[in-house]
């Protein structure tokens, strides 16, 4: 786009680890859930505030933020669940600081969230129990 000055090449979405996970969740969820991937927060709650500074602030603040994936309710569409993998290259730091706005974002919308630790070593039984998704 040279009106900008930058050049845009295609990129993946996921990671190959994460092509991986996703591949076993779409297995694990079958037809139960709709399965989404690299979902913006913003897209999963709906901001109510007294002053449209408010509002503002906060969507500044998630802006950039995106969850790994999303289990969404076929007939309701409802978001259901958000699955987190932990990312071993991020510093604990920043880390912490994220997931701390992650798990209080989604604590107060009432949607659940689960962080999963080694993603490649589930299989779809220990998957379904980690999720705690039913036979």
């Amino acid at each position: 786009m040279s009106a900008f000055q930058v050049s845009l090449h295609a990129q993946p979405l996921l990671t190959k680890d994460e092509v991986v996970f996703y591949n076993l969740l779409r297995l694990t969820v079958q037809d139960q859930y709709l399965v989404f991937a690299q979902v913006p927060v913003w897209c999963l709650v709906d901001v109510q505030a007294k002053t449209p500074h408010a509002r503002a602030a906060f969507f500044n603040t998630i802006a950039l933020r995106r969850v790994d994936f999303v289990l969404v309710h076929p007939g309701t569409l409802a978001t259901e669940k958000i699955i987190e993998l932990d990312d071993p290259a991020v510093p604990a730091a920043q880390k912490e600081d994220r997931n701390k706005l992650i798990d209080g974002i989604f604590t107060e919308a009432g949607i659940a969230l689960v962080r999963l630790q080694n993603p490649g070593t589930y299989t779809c039984p220990t998957l379904a129990t980690a999720l705690g998704l039913g036979d």
